[in-house]
């Protein structure tokens, strides 16, 4: 009997360490570009990046790049809930293309506008009625969690 009990667990077992393990942060290193190579004793304070306007990242990129590291595990590479860790959630993951956003968390009549999700991706959902699968994310910066909202709202394209 208690093999049936192991199996039962399964599901959730594969999806904790998917999140665990989709989910965390990856931040990639720079890469120094070709043909140079920076001294061993030379810092990136010694050498200011320059971004020009062809090689600064879009305002959706920050949106996307968040997205990617924290939310396609579960929501999938288009938002429609279909990660590969959705499979074994139950609940599974809201769908961004449908656009049907459950929540209204700053009551303003409106479910799903940027700051309804900036909170639910902020405090999980949990907190405002919603599946405790949706883990909180504490750790975005300001700038991310509001790119990633509006990277979010743009999935439905309306």
């Amino acid at each position: 009997m208690k093999s049936r009990g192991l199996i039962g667990a399964m599901p959730v077992a594969l999806a904790a360490v998917l999140m665990a393990t989709g989910c965390s942060k990856k931040e990639a290193e720079p890469a120094a570009p070709t043909g140079t190579a920076a001294p061993a004793t030379e810092t990136a304070a010694a050498a200011p990046a320059v971004e020009t306007a062809a090689t600064a990242p879009a305002a959706g990129d920050a949106g996307a790049t968040a997205y990617r590291m924290y939310c396609v595990t579960c929501h999938g590479a288009t938002g429609k809930g279909d990660g590969v860790a959705a499979a074994s959630l139950n609940p599974k993951p809201a769908d961004f293309a449908d656009g049907l956003f459950r929540f209204d968390v700053n009551g303003n009549g409106i479910k799903g506008d940027v700051e309804d999700i900036k909170a639910i991706v902020r405090d999980g959902a949990a907190k405002h009625g919603g599946s405790p699968l949706m883990a909180p994310w504490p750790m975005l910066s300001a700038d991310q969690l509001q790119a990633v909202a509006e990277y979010v709202k743009s999935m439905h394209g309306s």
